[in-house]
């Protein structure tokens, strides 16, 4: 299509897509390499201290509880066609690959492409991964069982038509399963202010009802929120990402885990500032 033929909103989407490729590509052309080192051993350990080892745990990032929970919930991946949707350097479906699946992936950005096709060759994984806008994603109908991601839908959430290529692209009965931030609770998003640096990258503020909009061609929309007390970690320093150092429990961190609990048991959901979503086609 022409540019000059686009209307105000898609002249609007297409402005802001620019921005997010731009900012991502920057991101991601710096030291990518770190992310994935020459040992394949190496890097599945590092994967596991980064994203799937829970903050109260030891881990190296404050997002791991909420991780860990997705990947029990995604369960035996082998032999599966997964979709690494927004891969970004592609650190989650290397990590499929390695469990056995069979794993494409895309990004907006070219740099982070190039990021994962050099760490599946690195590593001599048959993975795909490819430069495409999420409206306009070539994968056959029914291609997928799993399509999986990290903190992503708050980049698409904002196109009209990724959710219908999504639900495309999966197969009958399969599952879509993200980590996304929320947006509900104005205590955790005044924190967030202290916290979070400004960025072009083109994020959405999700909330729950944002999340199940998005889920129109879906069969099923399911919202398992998570923390609130817990948000808190965000003001903590992270370790050094050492291998050669064992893991650090944070026992204060295990017990408000614990209360967090306790309070999402008894329906205060609204107020957490996580969630794992999972669609069902």
């Amino acid at each position: 299509m022409n540019t000059q033929q686009l209307n105000a909103p898609q002249a609007l989407a297409l402005d802001t897509k620019s921005l997010e490729k731009a900012w991502h590509d920057k991101v991601y052309a710096q030291n990518y390499t770190k992310e994935f080192p020459p040992d394949p051993a190496h890097f599945r350990e590092l994967f596991r201290r980064v994203q799937l080892t829970p903050f109260c745990d030891g881990g190296w990032s404050y997002w791991g509880d909420a991780r860990a929970a997705m990947m029990h919930s995604i369960g035996d991946v082998r032999g599966l066609h997964v979709l690494d949707y927004g891969c970004g350097t592609g650190q989650l479906g290397i990590y499929l690959a390695m469990l056995g699946a069979h794993v494409s992936g895309f990004d907006l950005s070219p740099k982070g492409v190039e990021a994962a096709n050099w760490a599946a060759r690195t590593y001599g994984l048959d993975c795909s991964f490819r430069a495409l806008d999420a409206e306009e994603i070539d994968y056959p109908d029914d291609a997928f069982d799993l399509i999986v991601g990290f903190g992503v839908l708050h980049h698409v959430i904002k196109y009209p038509r990724a959710s219908a290529q999504m639900a495309r692209v999966l197969k009958p009965g399969g599952r879509a399963l993200f980590h996304e931030t929320l947006w509900d609770n104005p205590l955790i998003n005044l924190a967030r202010s202290f916290t979070m640096e400004p960025s072009d990258a083109g994020d959405a503020h999700l909330t729950a009802h944002a999340l199940h909009e998005f889920a129109a061609p879906f069969s099923t929309t399911e919202v398992h929120p998570h923390n609130i007390l817990y948000m808190l970690k965000r003001f903590t320093t992270l370790p050094a990402r050492d291998l050669t150092q064992p893991l650090t429990p944070r026992p204060l961190w295990r017990a408000v885990r614990t209360l967090d609990q306790a309070l999402i048991s008894i329906g205060l959901t609204k107020l957490c500032g996580e969630a794992i979503v999972t669609y069902t086609k």
